[in-house]
């Protein structure tokens, strides 16, 4: 069948001669061909059928085509795609309701829709730092130098995160893809050490924040400090669930000083971790939250999500933000049924009960072979932590080592070329990040692949 005048079977030629593909050179880029896409594999043109185990960049927690948000885009294209603020759709209004009801804290909240998790970010911090501007000049907010420069700017983050490739928000991000930007980066940023209890940095989680304290006095307290920036569970620098009590002191830190806690839920929201969002899996209560990726299904939407008293700082005073698409109507009609399957149809329930399966065989897995240093995750959002033996902890990739062609990035090309399984080539592990509507019998699947994977990861480490 002809794809806008051109053979079908060009696809792959015509796509890799005219597209930039992301953080790659250009000279190798190969794009296979697909046919057509349903739940949780891809069937290309040549006639395979692989599984995507990265769920489409995290986008697809619900599978590839899920009737209930297909027949949502369906219905919804014969009404209005998109409008301005100015105007209202029903789609927009009811899934800024439903995003202010289901996230912690006061229902009273406002949301700023925008088309990607980066984009969000770039928000968050933009309002962190005009709502502290609000505070200090506007509402008589203390400040502890107020001879010295009065407005609080900096943004704390952490080594391991990252938080987009938008100009803020890779600024504000660990990830070795922040150095493509540099010396260019946009000021302000501060990096904080990251609580992974495997690769611990302190002896004790009073130290971590002991530490986490100079951190903010030293860059001048609520001077000049606006927010902390966490990922709930870090994501693509590991997928590192925090040990208890972190994010609640994380919490008592930012209160302690006056600072926005901002949470990223870019790849951890829309039921990833077995609850609707990440965060919930501690009592703890942000002041603004980021969604992106999963939310909108098949549509590019992302949610910058301000508590009560973020939003009310901005009754009188200008939000200085604003971009085409925002509050797209057929992308929020994809949201809203999204969430609908996943707090209505028992997909959280399965999720969870999938994820309790996955980590089990994982562990299980992971104990045969020397090379898996942790088996770490929550819900369906796993990692294999690969390392060159046990007890060293030694790494097969570092940092510097993001994009050389290490042991890891051959697992990733076997598991493709040989078993069919789409994992990514870029991280610091093993990548089991499946669609929430796997299966046991997928999860199965994928465990035989994963164990051929790690046999190959060991006798090439022979053969250093």
């Amino acid at each position: 069948m002809p794809v806008l005048g051109l053979e079908s079977e060009d696809i792959a030629a015509i796509q890799g001669r005219h597209t930039m593909q992301c953080w790659s050179s250009q000279s190798g880029y190969a794009p296979v061909a697909v046919a057509k896409a349903e739940g949780c594999w891809i069937h290309t043109q040549d006639g395979r059928k692989i599984f995507d185990l990265r769920s489409a960049h995290e986008c697809i927690n619900l599978g590839f085509n899920h009737p209930k948000v297909i027949a949502a885009l369906k219905a919804q294209m014969e009404e209005v795609i998109y409008v301005t603020d100015d105007f209202a759709t029903a789609p927009t209004a009811k899934l800024s309701r439903k995003l202010a009801e289901l996230t912690p804290g006061s229902p009273n909240k406002k949301i700023y829709f925008s088309q990607s998790g980066a984009a969000s970010v770039e928000v968050a911090i933009k309002a962190a730092r005009l709502y502290q501007y609000n505070r200090v000049f506007h509402q008589g907010g203390t400040v502890d130098a107020p001879s010295q420069y009065p407005y609080p700017y900096k943004i704390i983050s952490r080594y391991h995160s990252w938080h987009g490739s938008a100009s803020g928000a890779a600024s504000a991000s660990g990830d070795p893809r922040r150095w493509f930007q540099e010396p260019l980066t946009v000021p302000g940023v501060v990096f904080a050490p990251d609580a992974n209890p495997y690769r611990p940095h302190f002896e004790s989680l009073e130290r971590h924040f002991d530490y986490l304290n100079l951190i903010i006095e030293q860059e001048g307290g609520r001077n000049k400090v606006a927010a902390f920036l966490v990922e709930p569970v870090v994501g693509s620098n590991g997928i590192i669930v925090p040990p208890d009590g972190y994010l609640e002191g994380i919490r008592a830190l930012c209160d302690r000083w006056d600072l926005l806690m901002i949470v990223d839920e870019t790849m951890t929201g829309m039921g990833r971790t077995g609850k609707w969002l990440a965060i919930e899996h501690w009592d703890v209560e942000p002041d603004i939250i980021i969604m992106g990726k999963a939310l909108g299904a098949y549509c590019p939407l992302a949610a910058t999500i301000f508590s009560e008293k973020v939003a009310r700082s901005f009754d009188d005073h200008l939000f200085g933000h604003g971009q085409s698409y925002s509050g797209h109507a057929l992308a929020c009609a994809a949201a809203l049924a999204s969430i609908e399957v996943l707090t209505e149809d028992g997909l959280l329930e399965q999720g969870r009960e999938m994820g309790q399966y996955l980590g089990w065989r994982l562990q299980e897995l992971g104990r045969e072979f020397d090379c898996v240093g942790d088996v770490r995750g929550l819900g369906l959002f796993w990692t294999m932590e690969l390392v060159k033996e046990r007890r060293s902890k030694t790494p097969l990739r570092r940092a510097t080592e993001k994009y050389e062609p290490t042991i890891v990035k051959q697992v990733s090309e076997f598991l493709f070329r040989e078993r069919q399984v789409y994992v990514p080539s870029d991280k610091f592990g093993l990548w089991v990040v499946p669609p929430l509507i796997v299966t046991q019998e997928e999860i199965d699947f994928l465990i035989a692949a994963i164990k051929d994977a790690l046999e190959l990861a060991e006798t090439l480490l022979t053969q250093e």
